[in-house]
């Protein structure tokens, strides 16, 4: 064996390990930014819930979910935010569910729970006849909406 036989193994050797860590680093990356996300995604539907923790919300969406005349016109903006980031936040499971987080009939299943819990009243009816044809949101979420609603 020669000289630059040897060498031309250690290079193949070294080619081979080096590949090894740059597959092992994306890996290990991949997996933090999944992570990362999860906390992220987590910290929002934690912030959404939270926010019938301000006694002021609450009223407005207790009165809200009766029907959108029991508010004065700063009160109905407080509430049809907070269903339309309800609406994004349930979307959100069925992403998820369809990357393999727990599963796509889970996280359709938990969207839909999660819509219905807090859109089927009067108040949010009331507010999706309004927008129905044209909300500001995107069409699986109009969808999703829809469905909770029985349209």
């Amino acid at each position: 064996m020669t000289l630059s036989e040897i060498f031309e193994g250690l290079t193949a050797i070294g080619l081979f390990m080096s590949v090894a860590l740059v597959f092992s680093e994306l890996r290990r990356n991949g997996m933090e930014a999944r992570l990362n996300n999860w906390i992220n995604y987590t910290q929002r539907v934690f912030d959404a819930r939270n926010t019938v923790v301000d006694l002021d919300i609450a009223d407005i969406i207790v009165r809200g979910r009766k029907n959108l005349q029991n508010l004065s016109e700063t009160e109905q903006l407080v509430f049809k935010k907070y269903l339309l980031n309800s609406a994004l936040t349930a979307m959100s499971f069925t992403v998820l569910g369809g990357r393999g987080k727990y599963g796509e009939t889970t996280g359709k299943e938990q969207s839909l729970r999660l819509v219905k819990e807090e859109w089927d009243n009067d108040g949010a009816r009331e507010y999706w006849a309004e927008i129905r044809t044209n909300p500001p949101m995107v069409n699986d979420s109009k969808l999703l909406v829809d469905k909770a609603l029985g349209f």
